[in-house]
């Protein structure tokens, strides 16, 4: 999806931030830390909870002119509470050449509500990388970074070269984590002329997580923040499966379960109803490949399990 052309038309015109107010999710912390210790904390300011389906996070890297790699958004996300994407990968992978891609950090992938695609996905973001938060297929929710720019290794705190490393200045958006202002109330919907991360971010040091799940907001009728409750235990099994059994335990009771192909495409699907804590499912002729599996517990909350079909 190429949005850069028609995002920009009429930018000399508009303010350098344009965001709505309290009405749409948007991008509440930025976790770019060693390896894949990758994840995008997003918030709901509103009073009311917020299907996640018709949103994708896109990635657009390297300065390219459109999305490179792109990740529907599954579940829902409870009035002022967070909804925390994680990177995938469960294992290292040897690239050859003596270079490995490693494990996202099972702790913080534990922190997550869904774990994100395969590579490419966004959540392999480096601190050159550009997010954009979408909905229904072409409105634009918020923008993290300066679409369509590559700053070099990051964008930094050097104004007079457009806040790029082009002539040194300290790295913002690479080995740090960012956690939106308090004040901010909504996405950013215009490309900024620069982006300039103090305006609306404070920066964290490297692997810094311990606040990922919860997010104070002025949008937030308390004025104060709102803690993410702790999250049921769900288990999904045996994995990987060799003929395309899946067993389900959870410490709450089931509403739902989902299964998606890694095209996004839904395989199938079995409503509980708060029946029961438990689902024994075998699926026949399910092609060996990578699947998510979204399990969605009594009260409403969504878990998304990577599972592996073989």
């Amino acid at each position: 999806m190429r949005l850069f052309h028609i995002l920009v038309a009429g930018l000399a015109f508009l303010p350098q931030w344009s965001f709505a107010q309290c009405s749409d999710i948007f991008i509440s912390e930025y976790v770019e830390g060693t390896g894949n210790n990758k994840a995008i904390e997003f918030y709901n300011p509103t009073n009311a909870p917020i299907n996640l389906g018709v949103y994708v996070l896109q990635r657009w890297s390297n300065g390219e002119a459109g999305s490179t790699d792109q990740t529907t958004l599954v579940g829902q996300i409870a009035p002022n509470s967070t909804f925390v994407l994680v990177n995938g990968q469960t294992e290292d992978i040897d690239l050859g050449g003596g270079n490995i891609s490693p494990a996202c950090d099972p702790a913080l992938q534990a922190l997550g509500q869904q774990l994100d695609n395969p590579y490419p996905a966004p959540t392999y973001m480096n601190g050159d990388d550009a997010l954009v938060l979408v909905k229904n297929n072409n409105t634009v929710v918020d923008i993290f970074g300066k679409p369509g720019e590559d700053p070099g290794v990051a964008w930094t705190n050097d104004a007079a070269n457009g806040f790029t490393d082009g002539d040194g200045g300290t790295w913002l958006t690479s080995n740090h984590t960012l956690q939106r202002k308090f004040a901010v109330t909504g996405g950013v919907t215009i490309p900024p002329v620069a982006f300039d991360t103090f305006l609306q971010w404070d920066t964290l040091e490297v692997n810094t997580w311990t606040g990922l799940g919860s997010h104070a907001c002025a949008c937030n009728p308390t004025g104060v923040e709102t803690v993410k409750p702790l999250r049921p235990e769900v288990r999904v099994y045996p994995n990987p499966s060799v003929d395309g059994t899946l067993q389900i335990e959870s410490s709450a009771s089931l509403e739902r379960v989902e299964v998606y192909a890694a095209s996004g495409a839904l395989v199938s699907n079995h409503e509980l109803q708060g029946q029961s804590p438990r689902l024994h499912w075998e699926m026949a002729g399910l092609e060996a490949g990578v699947y998510f599996v979204n399990v969605t517990v009594v009260g409403g909350t969504t878990f998304s399990h990577r599972w592996i079909v073989r």
